[in-house]
């Protein structure tokens, strides 16, 4: 009998690499660009200029900082969300970065961790 939607399927081959992943350096660059979901990037310092304007303080050196770090760990929470979910994205979402093999799920779990690192730091 055919499994039905909820039933667990093995993920494909690519979601469960580990080793390097090929491609062109423009190739690879866009799949980071696209499990990073950087074009929503923008959004995220507003956080920290909303923050110091609230407090009545001018943007300085703290306001960019909290900026940066709210970058990293945002960064960190798409890496791992996608690495999470890369069974379900094999069945439902195989063109995304992990199940399609365009970023091994090793490399993605190791950025967000270097990311929340980063973001702490």
């Amino acid at each position: 009998p055919k499994a039905g939607r909820g039933a667990a399927r093995p993920a494909p081959e690519a979601a469960r690499r580990t080793g390097p992943v090929r491609g062109t350096p423009r190739e690879r660059l866009r799949a980071w660009a696209e499990l990073l979901r950087v074009s929503a990037l923008f959004s995220v310092p507003g956080d920290a200029l909303a923050g110091a304007a609230a407090v009545g303080g001018r943007p300085g050196r703290g306001t960019v900082l909290a900026a940066g770090a709210s970058l990293c760990l945002y960064e960190a929470g798409m890496a791992l969300n996608d690495w999470a979910d890369r069974d379900e994205d094999a069945v439902d979402r195989p063109h995304r970065p992990i199940p399609s093999g365009r970023v091994s799920p090793a490399a993605a779990l190791g950025a967000a961790g270097a990311l929340t690192a980063a973001g702490l730091a």
